[in-house]
């Protein structure tokens, strides 16, 4: 009699055994279920370049960036930078150059913009898109002039903003950046 007594304690813990093995198996088959959907996830927020689906950065040439925005790019500019992000509904383009000092209000004029005023608030998306071009980011500590101008279209308008602030080289950057808006 004693060696059943003995045996009963021991088929208790060998289904407590099992039981936790089976909740470990299961722990770690749904972690690797959910690092797998993690990577799917990125792969559709981070889509890869020219693929042509939204969010994707598409290889466009310059004239094709500067026709979208609306703005044409001076023949003295130097360090030209441009990009055209393809999105679901709205398309996003961005640009930046310099120009010499002297051009800065004729090229000001020769813009649709309106309201220039002087400003330190960058949209977090134009900062995203200079980024991603490798231009230099638009200054908060310096002076910043924005003015702001919309194209009608067939489908939808485009707005763009232009920003120029002086540096200390003599030229002005200028940053531009335009959207498809309803």
């Amino acid at each position: 009699m004693s060696s059943t007594t003995r045996l009963a304690p021991a088929a208790p813990r060998s289904r407590r055994r099992l039981l936790l093995g089976l909740l470990t198996v299961f722990l770690l088959l749904l972690a690797a279920g959910m690092a797998g959907l993690y990577w799917v996830d990125h792969d559709l927020r981070h889509p890869k370049a020219d693929s042509g689906r939204p969010g994707a950065w598409m290889t466009v040439d310059r004239d094709e960036v500067s026709g979208f925005a609306h703005v044409t790019v001076p023949v003295s500019a130097e360090d030209v930078r441009w990009g055209y992000q393809n999105g679901f509904q709205d398309d996003f383009a961005v640009l930046a150059f310099r120009i010499p000092q002297g051009e800065l209000e004729e090229y000001k004029g020769s813009l649709a913009a309106s309201g220039w005023a002087d400003t330190k608030y960058v949209p977090q998306i134009d900062l995203d898109g200079f980024q991603h071009i490798g231009a230099p980011a638009p200054s908060t500590t310096s002076p910043l002039t924005c003015g702001d101008f919309y194209t009608p279209g067939k489908a939808k308008n485009i707005g763009t903003r232009v920003c120029v602030a002086s540096r200390h080289d003599g030229t002005n950057q200028v940053w531009v950046s335009a959207v498809h808006t309803p």
